[in-house]
């Protein structure tokens, strides 16, 4: 309940009563639903930011429908994670005025990356020969599930607003304090959480989570695969469920946009919980206040997994 008056106050930026300059329904463009929350909060009441990736798809193997090719057309910037996440956006973008802004908030937010980590049992030098269908270059890019690169990245989005629609850089500014505010009060409500409520060893089902674990200390140890669309090797299972038994790990993830049907087989015959996981918040309703439910959403997760 304490955080419901955060959310609040976010939902209260889409009615704010300054004066700003109405932008046209799909000027702006949004990948992933995360992002594409930071974008809305921001812009306030001057837009509705089309979100691209909506509902249970993934940026993972992500195909394009010609209503979105159409939507994208029509924008004057567009956001992304960055260019090595959203590789769908290639020739999509390739195929755009020169005019539209793309902006990457990784690096317009000057966000620090952490490199990939390395097989499937962590401590591996060297991936295993199936592991490199997924080309996110060598670094991590799943930047947005620590709340500090979500307040760096607000930052970088109001640059890049305020510099295609001027008139309205004040807006932005204002709703960016209000919301960096929100963000980081329920950061220090996590982090406080996490420094009471122990954590245990866990694997987690695509290896997303590593900018959360490390910005409140949890101790993932594992991922059952690289490319949530490539199928493991054998070699990269035995080596998650040797992990698994050796760190006695609370439970293994999965998520909620794939079968589970590997997550399965990774536990079969150990006492390890399955509990779900989403990186996306595919089931919250896309808006201001998205990221806020995603970051509630991923400590009730972790919560369910520590528990005996």
């Amino acid at each position: 309940m304490k955080h419901l008056f955060s959310i609040l106050s976010v939902l209260g930026l889409i009615g704010l009563s300054q004066i700003a300059a109405k932008v046209s329904a799909s000027e702006i463009a949004v990948t992933i639903k995360p992002l594409h929350s930071l974008v809305t909060a921001v812009a306030g009441n001057t837009a509705k930011p089309y979100l691209l990736v909506s509902g249970n798809s993934s940026p993972h193997g992500f195909k394009f429908k010609p209503s979105q090719l159409v939507a994208l057309s029509k924008a004057k910037i567009i956001f992304v994670i960055d260019e090595d996440f959203e590789t769908f956006m290639e020739k999509a973008l390739n195929s755009l005025s020169k005019n539209v802004k793309n902006v990457g908030v990784a690096k317009s937010g000057r966000v620090k990356l952490l490199p990939l980590r390395k097989g499937g049992a962590w401590e591996e030098e060297k991936h295993d020969g199936h592991d490199h269908g997924h080309d996110h270059g060598s670094n991590d890019m799943h930047v947005w599930l620590d709340p500090k690169n979500a307040v760096r990245m607000v930052k970088g989005i109001v640059r890049a607003l305020s510099k295609v629609f001027p008139e309205n850089k004040d807006v932005y500014r204002s709703n960016a304090r209000k919301f960096v505010a929100s963000i980081s009060e329920l950061d220090q409500e996590l982090e406080n959480h996490f420094a009471k409520n122990k954590n245990r060893p866990f694997i987690v089902f695509h290896d997303a989570y590593q900018y959360f674990e490390k910005r409140y200390g949890l101790e993932g140890v594992g991922s059952i695969t690289f490319d949530p669309h490539d199928f493991p090797s054998s070699k990269r299972l035995r080596d998650v469920r040797a992990k698994l038994k050796s760190t006695k790990a609370a439970c293994v993830f999965k998520e909620p946009q794939f079968s589970d049907r590997l997550v399965k087989t990774v536990v079969q015959g150990t006492s390890a919980k399955i509990v779900s996981l989403d990186p996306l918040g595919s089931a919250i309703k896309p808006g201001a206040e998205m990221y806020l439910s995603l970051l509630q959403q991923m400590r009730n997760s972790f919560t369910k997994c520590f528990q005996q």
